[in-house]
């Protein structure tokens, strides 16, 4: 059958014309996802907000909750000295966790510098140790160029001894030995040179940047901070006044009473003595850092990686310990608290991760 010269020609190409308009669906649709990714990242920064709003209104509430409930209990004069008691009792807390974090960020500089001095020490050492050996290299290509350039000179010497038919027949023979010698003399000079930069760069190396402390130092700091939190702990305890410390940092003011007038008295005079015994602190330091030996013997960690101690490691926690002459000495009369389970003055704000 002959086919139909007007017969429609099926085309899968683009038609002519069709380009831009493509063009334009595909610019659309990309604007349209991008519009929808903006839409949902504001969706996001909304729900952000909210939740922030949420949480700083509960917090506003608290405030207000607390400040009504100390408008009420300051309203009986009788309740007046146990929230003097209170507030003295928090600023123990507070004093001791600024202690705590002073002396973290003490320990944490000593033990930085010491591993900074080590790194550098181990560092010039290293260096030390390459410069000598490259100045063995030196002296003895500094000997082979001395010696290229005397076979050198010998040959030229020979050169202008030879006369007559002599210089004529080892003329062409002298200069190509003289041109090897040559060459061999520049390259053993050129070596020389490579040597001396080796050199100059190795002394021009800048320090190597410090990687932090391992775990080895963290947990070292870690450990004294528990050690003066034991320490703070047995000294607050006469007339449990670390205790009633935890209380007050943990509990509202109402929910807790200190006796009469008499008792809240001898209580804030009690608080004020321990509190300048405290920041004198003088003759604490052999105290924490036997207190610290103690501790690395009895404390375990939950994995190599770990830089804080298992609470369930520490027992019990001694009165006093002391350094004998050869052993450590540790007092028997210990007190069942853990200070790090019971979190006291929030060590673990202070400790090093």
């Amino acid at each position: 059958m002959a086919r139909d010269e007007h017969s429609t020609t099926v085309s899968y190409g683009p038609e002519k014309g069709e380009g831009p308009h493509d063009e334009r669906l595909m610019n659309l649709f990309r604007n349209r996802v991008e519009l929808k990714r903006a839409f949902l990242e504001q969706q996001s920064e909304r729900d952000h907000l909210r939740e922030q709003l949420r949480n700083q209104e509960a917090s506003t509430r608290r405030a207000e909750e607390r400040l009504e409930a100390m408008e009420q209990l300051l309203s009986k004069p009788e309740a007046g000295h146990s929230a003097l008691v209170y507030f003295q009792l928090r600023s123990v807390w507070k004093a001791s966790h600024e202690q705590l974090h002073s002396f973290a960020g003490q320990l944490f500089k000593q033990q930085e510098d010491r591993a900074r001095r080590k790194q550098i020490m181990r560092f010039n050492q290293e260096r030390d140790r390459r410069l000598s050996d490259l100045s063995d290299v030196i002296r003895e290509a500094r000997a082979q160029v001395d010696r290229r350039k005397a076979d050198l000179d010998a040959a030229r010497l020979r050169l202008d001894a030879a006369t007559g038919f002599l210089r004529l027949f080892h003329r062409r023979r002298l200069r190509a030995e003289m041109a090897q010698l040559e060459s061999d003399w520049e390259s053993a000079r050129d070596a020389l040179e490579q040597l001396f930069d080796k050199r100059i760069k190795i002394e021009s190396e800048p320090w190597p940047e410090f990687p932090g402390l391992n775990v080895e130092a963290k947990r070292a700091v870690n450990i004294a901070i528990i050690a003066l939190a034991q320490h703070l702990y047995v000294h607050f305890s006469e007339n449990d006044i670390a205790r009633m410390a935890r209380d007050a940092a943990t509990r509202p003011i109402q929910d807790i009473k200190y006796g009469s007038e008499q008792d809240c008295k001898y209580l804030m005079t009690k608080i004020q003595e321990l509190l300048a015994q405290m920041r004198d602190g003088s003759d604490w330091a052999r105290e924490i850092k036997s207190r610290a030996q103690a501790l690395r013997r009895q404390v375990s960690f939950r994995s190599e990686r770990e830089t804080v101690p298992m609470a369930g490691s520490l027992t019990s926690l001694p009165v006093a310990v002391g350094a004998g002459n050869f052993r450590q000495t540790v007092s028997e009369i210990a007190m069942d608290v853990n200070v790090l389970s019971e979190e006291y003055w929030d060590l673990y704000q202070a400790f090093v991760a």
